[in-house]
């Protein structure tokens, strides 16, 4: 190996030349002096190649740049490579590096950090993408010509294996050939250690020239790179997309929210996330509906929980879109009311800061307001009236959330009307609900006297009354439980009767799939998702012709929403278990191909265009048929992808022959099912059992007679140790195949239960 490098490096160039190669002049015509090498021995050889070799390393160093994103739920994700290829701020990566619609930074190794401003091309078949900075006068690297390598081909790279900014690599190209053989996509095969972060790295030869971009680890020191002339292509059919619109995931809808005064502000799952500091006074930032504001007198409310308590977030009112606006807010574990008259501090009232032992720090807390007429403005902290004053500094204006200082601040069930229940338990079904718990709590007052008898009974007290509360925990989380199973089963019930309709059309298929997302993510708003789906259809339809027909609606449909909006298959993380809940697909756009087919389902019949779902196997996708006027008009849609199929694209996409049976609409119901088996499918994978549980008993109420639903639910049961409620489910499935030979091992189990019960 040390002869073949030094062979090949006789005629190595001198500093001047790698000075005119970050002038974009190239090396390959130079003529080498060969006069100098003749009398060296090959340890000076040796010496001088690596002298010169770290000279070219540290010229390319400043053309590399650290990749950094997100997740699927905007924590910190994977970490990659990037290099320059063009000096007014055009960078280079793989597209797995940048994600699909996801957040991400670059940094120079000399710490200057930038966030992309365009999107300039997306090859996803090569895994390669192109972005743009707000930079000016970068070194860049040059771009060599791959059909030119060969196998034993000197190169090296530099990336960030591991975490390990910049680091540079040394080894040889081992090959070009198809990673599957017949895929007609050749790699360029490297021997070089390859780590997570070396993703989107420079290959270069030793002109400095970047032959391939790695892409893929083979094990040991061995990987494939993406072939340069696959990125040159890509650079020459740019189609820039603004960051704005490339960036989804937890991105505010600017239907619903406007923020003002700079900060963070992301949105998912039907919880708002305020980070970073705003640019009015003490870290302000604000984030104000954009629904119309309701007249005085009005309630406002909202759950907030801070990351710190050092912080400040609450609820703004009043407020004109800029500097003006009262706020309501924990600070300091104190709640306060102030009233924000302008920009700078000498602005700013504090009308009044309480205490109260109503605040649970570092836990969800509700505030309220109440707006009256004439300035009397009411606060409630955990429906407990804190602050009442009056006060006609502001009369009318947005409503909304606010954030003060560093510390991340999240919010969630926000909600703005004339006024809300106090209460939606009454006193006497709190005291039948108390009366049948009453074996598993117990609260009375201690009195003076009784106070006084526990201290004369002397040191052994301390220790009765830790054993007591160690019994009441218990009370307590027997009493958790049991509102958690309640609340499951009053969900199952909710869902299953979203679905009992006899027409179908009845049924609305957008809110059935909300409440699926509800098993598991208890915390938002279903109406303010359903009323998201009004605006997305009106937006629409007002790209509409005034006589458009119904099938130039459906192609207006497909463009506004996978191009103009967005919305778009998961490539990168498909198992995510958030791709499997409309409301968080909604928020991010993005999903499975049947979340993403069941939103364009839901918004084609709110625009009265004849779509239904097909459940292929293995695949979802969308049907419109219009059979108006003695006539047949059949157009497949693939959410997934964002395009209208043909039926042999479809059969390509599943990879099966399709028949004409496939082709036939699915159910509401089955597609319901069908979500909820995909999640069963997930829990299993994490090995979440509780979880799977409540997905199986969500098939059963919707279908008790899926026999083979009901046999999974009494294996789960039995393997969990519930044997009452595994002898009920093999019971039923017993009596319903009674003759059934497949009903010979649930027999077996059956007597070993009766066994166990009479032991």
């Amino acid at each position: 190996m040390n002869l073949l490098y030094f062979s090949i490096h006789l005629h190595f160039w001198t500093g001047t030349l790698f000075l005119l190669f970050f002038n974009s002049v190239s090396l390959a015509g130079v003529e080498k002096n060969e006069s100098n090498s003749s009398g060296l021995t090959d340890l000076q050889l040796a010496k001088r190649d690596a002298e010169d070799f770290e000279k070219l390393a540290a010229l390319i160093k400043p053309s590399i740049v650290v990749v950094e994103g997100v997740d699927r739920i905007g924590r910190e994700g994977g970490r990659g490579t990037g290099f320059v290829v063009s000096s007014n701020g055009i960078i280079a990566t793989n597209f797995h590096v940048i994600g699909e619609h996801r957040e991400f930074k670059i940094r120079f190794a000399d710490g200057k950090t930038y966030t992309p401003t365009a999107i300039l091309g997306i090859d996803r078949e090569n895994d390669l993408a192109i972005f743009k900075i707000d930079a000016e006068n970068l070194p860049v690297l040059q771009l060599g010509d791959s059909d030119k390598i060969s196998p034993g081909q000197s190169v090296f790279a530099i990336g960030n294996p591991l975490g390990y900014s910049h680091s540079v690599s040394r080894g040889v190209i081992a090959a070009v050939r198809e990673l599957e053989q017949g895929d007609g996509r050749p790699l360029v095969q490297v021997a070089i250690p390859i780590e997570p972060g070396s993703s989107g790295s420079p290959t270069l030869d030793l002109d400095g020239r970047v032959v391939s971009i790695l892409a893929i680890k083979s094990g040991g020191a061995m990987g494939f790179g993406v072939p340069v002339n696959k990125l040159k292509s890509l650079l020459n059919k740019q189609i820039p997309v603004p960051i704005k619109k490339w960036f989804t995931i937890g991105t505010l809808d600017n239907t619903e929210w406007s923020s003002v005064m700079a900060g963070s502000w992301k949105q998912r799952a039907g919880t708002i996330i305020a980070s970073g500091l705003g640019s009015g006074f003490g870290g302000r930032m604000l984030c104000l509906s954009a629904k119309d504001t309701i007249a005085v007198p009005y309630e406002l409310e909202v759950e907030v929980r801070l990351d710190d308590e050092s912080g400040a977030a609450g609820l703004v009112f009043h407020a004109d879109g800029q500097n003006k606006h009262y706020g309501f807010y924990p600070t300091n574990k104190s709640l306060r009311l102030t009233c924000f008259e302008g920009q700078s501090v000498y602005s700013w009232n504090i009308l009044n800061t309480v205490t109260s032992q109503m605040y649970r720090p570092g836990q969800w807390n509700s505030l309220r307001v109440k707006l009256k007429e004439k300035g009397k403005i009411m606060c409630f902290l955990n429906d407990q009236l804190v602050i009442e004053i009056t006060d006609s500094s502001l009369q009318n204006g947005k409503v909304g959330l606010c954030k003060f200082r560093s510390p991340t601040a999240e919010f969630r069930n926000f909600k703005q009307a004339k006024s809300f229940p106090t209460s939606l338990i009454s006193p006497q079904a709190r005291r039948k609900i108390k009366n049948i718990t009453k074996n598993l709590t117990e609260l009375e007052p201690l009195s003076e006297q009784d106070l006084e008898q526990l201290v004369t009974m002397g040191s052994s007290v301390p220790q009765a009354l830790k054993d007591q509360a160690l019994i009441l925990e218990k009370k307590s989380s027997n009493l958790n439980q049991l509102a958690q199973k309640i609340k499951d089963i009053l969900l199952v019930e909710e869902l299953t009767q979203s679905l009992a309709h006899e027409d179908e059309n009845s049924v609305d298929l957008l809110r059935s799939a909300l409440l699926i997302a509800r098993l598991e993510n208890q915390n938002f708003d279903l109406n303010t998702y359903l009323d998201k789906a009004e605006r997305l259809a009106k937006n629409i339809a007002s790209h509409f012709p005034e006589k458009a027909t119904g099938e130039e609606k459906l192609k207006i449909l497909v463009h506004q929403l996978f191009v103009e909006m967005g919305y778009h298959g998961s490539t990168l993380d498909y198992s995510h278990p958030s791709n499997s809940y409309i409301n968080e697909v909604m928020d991010d756009k993005e999903g499975l191909p049947i979340t993403l087919s069941v939103l364009f389902i839901e918004l084609a019949n709110r625009l009265e265009l004849p779509v239904s779902g097909l459940g292929l196997p293995g695949h979802f996708i969308a049907m419109y048929r219009d059979e108006s006027k003695n006539k047949s008009r059949e157009i497949l849609v693939d959410p997934f992808g964002g395009k209208i199929v043909s039926r042999k694209e479809a059969s390509q996409i599943t990879g099966l022959r399709l028949s004409e049976k496939d082709f036939q609409p699915s159910s509401k119901k089955d597609i319901i099912t069908r979500m909820l088996r995909n999640l069963i499918q997930s829990a299993s994978t994490n090995g979440d059992a509780s979880t799977r549980l409540l997905y199986i008993n969500a098939i059963l109420g919707i279908d008790p007679k899926d026999s083979y639903t009901r046999a999974i639910r009494a294996m789960l049961h039995y393997g969990e140790g519930r044997y009452l409620e595994a002898m009920k489910d093999i019971d039923q499935l017993i009596s319903e195949n009674p003759d059934s030979p497949e009903m010979a091992p649930l027999v077996e189990i059956k007597n070993r239960l009766l066994k166990k019960q009479t032991k």
